[in-house]
């Protein structure tokens, strides 16, 4: 599987946003069965704990900056 083949593909087609089964058939995804199939694609040295450090902290300044300019 490559890079391209993980990456989003456009979800709008004529200004109209897709339904998920539209998506679904658009990208020619289907589900997984087995899990182990699935984490061959999560890198080993990665750590979990620090990819939702890094995601709730995301948050956490999004949500500052979003209150920020609330205020302006």
């Amino acid at each position: 599987m490559s890079k391209q083949d993980l990456e989003p593909k456009d979800a709008m087609i004529e200004g109209a946003q897709l339904t998920l089964c539209e998506l679904i058939k658009q990208q020619g995804v289907s589900p997984v069965n087995d899990l182990d199939e699935l984490s061959d694609l999560w890198p080993a040295d990665d750590d979990p704990d620090l990819l939702l450090r890094h995601v709730l902290e995301d948050r956490f300044e999004r949500r500052r900056l979003d209150a920020e300019r609330e205020q302006i």
